[in-house]
């Protein structure tokens, strides 16, 4: 399994999400099988991966910035959402998968007035 973190930003500041402290307390931790992974779940949410990286950040194996910002989902749509994701995943149905999901919706759903969204596969 991979710690994927959404980080949100007005810019993009390397000093910003190289300070663990301040990264920490602006981002949302998935933990997904795989990228192939993650590009499905960004599909859902209507946004995908740009082609452009960051440089080295701290504690972070890959870094991806997102082309669009992703779009959250209301309440009815969501348990629509959670049966697609587990059909096409077949990850399990409990409520750590539910609870992470759910997280990273209302996470972008609190952040929309941010300008971007990366994601950090961490070194964990």
């Amino acid at each position: 399994m991979k710690h994927f973190s959404f980080v949100h930003l007005d810019d993009l500041d390397l000093a910003l999400l190289n300070d663990l402290e301040w990264r920490c307390a602006r981002q949302e931790t998935l933990c997904l099988a795989s990228e192939k992974e993650l590009i499905t779940l960004l599909s859902y949410f209507n946004s995908s991966l740009s082609s452009e990286s960051l440089p080295r950040i701290n504690d972070v194996e890959f870094s991806y910035i997102l082309n669009e910002y992703p779009t959250s989902m209301s309440d009815e749509n969501f348990d629509e959402f959670y049966s697609a994701w587990l059909n096409k995943t077949k990850r399990e149905n409990n409520m750590d998968e539910y609870g992470q999901l759910i997280c990273l919706n209302s996470f972008l759903l609190s952040n929309k007035n941010s300008k971007k969204v990366v994601v950090l596969s961490e070194a964990i």
